[in-house]
């Protein structure tokens, strides 16, 4: 399981931070409200932080979902408010909280369910 939990950390990090290679097709964009933006192919972005108010302009960017991979604990996460955006922009929202210096091998598991599920994609995770 450890190494499920390392390959989850590895996947999303490095899909994520890997800006600076033209091979990976990523495009970093400014947009309101989300920290640290990097379009990843066509089927995934990654990104830090998002305000609520960010939510309705992931939808108009054409992700079918958000995968919300932060503690609850976290200043700002609010996940109560971001699922209501995401309800009321008509975008699917998941919510797996994932701690790198706690990793919980079903976090692994349920990320990688979510993200191969039907519909799912294109992703916007962070």
């Amino acid at each position: 399981m450890q190494y499920r939990v390392t390959s989850l950390a590895a996947v999303v990090t490095a899909g994520c931070l890997l800006a600076g290679t033209a091979e990976a097709q990523v495009v970093k964009e400014t947009v309101p409200g989300i920290r640290n933006f990097a379009r990843v192919q066509s089927t995934v972005a990654c990104a830090g932080a998002i305000t609520t108010d960010a939510v309705p302009e992931i939808k108009k960017m054409g992700y079918s979902t958000i995968i919300n991979l932060r503690l609850a604990s976290e200043e700002g996460a609010d996940i109560p408010a971001h699922t209501a955006a995401a309800k009321a922009a008509g975008i699917g929202y998941i919510h797996i909280p994932f701690s790198s210096a706690k990793p919980d091998p079903a976090a692994v598991d349920t990320f990688l369910k979510a993200i191969t599920a039907p519909g799912v994609q294109p992703a916007f995770i962070h």
